[in-house]
């Protein structure tokens, strides 16, 4: 979106990644009228020149989308918490109380921060996968 700051006439550039179905041009209006609701002592007020949609990305490139796998939270210990798997890519992960979810270790790798990464490490690791005569017939 471009901005301008009013009684200034400087304009500039911000960029925001929208993650949901809402409108552009209604969610940079409320975004300006949230700043300008708030402003501090010496904050010029701002004003929406212009909002473009920049690029679209597919869903797969989107952080993940946890979804909640227990019915009720588990506590074990000290611990608190939910069992969480990404409804795109399949990771697993915890979250504790109200705050983010933490991946499980076998996912702790920077590469499955987002679902583009997860996807692509994950089918590396499919075609790696030896094949394992059973001991047992």
């Amino acid at each position: 979106m471009t901005i301008r700051i009013i009684n200034d006439n400087r304009e500039f550039e911000e960029f925001y990644d929208i993650n949901d179905n809402s409108n552009p041009q209604e969610y940079a209006s409320e975004l300006i009228n949230k700043f300008n609701s708030t402003l501090r002592p010496g904050e010029i007020p701002r004003e929406l020149v212009a909002v473009t949609v920049v690029e679209q990305h597919s869903q797969v490139k989107h952080d993940h989308d946890w979804k909640k796998q227990n019915l009720i939270t588990i506590s074990r210990g000290n611990s608190i918490y939910d069992i969480m798997q990404c409804s795109r890519c399949g990771i697993t992960g915890k979250r504790y109380g109200l705050g983010g979810v933490v991946r499980d270790s076998k996912y702790k790798a920077k590469i499955y921060g987002t679902c583009e990464g997860a996807l692509s490490q994950l089918e590396k690791l499919r075609e790696k996968k030896p094949f394992k005569m059973p001991t047992k017939w």
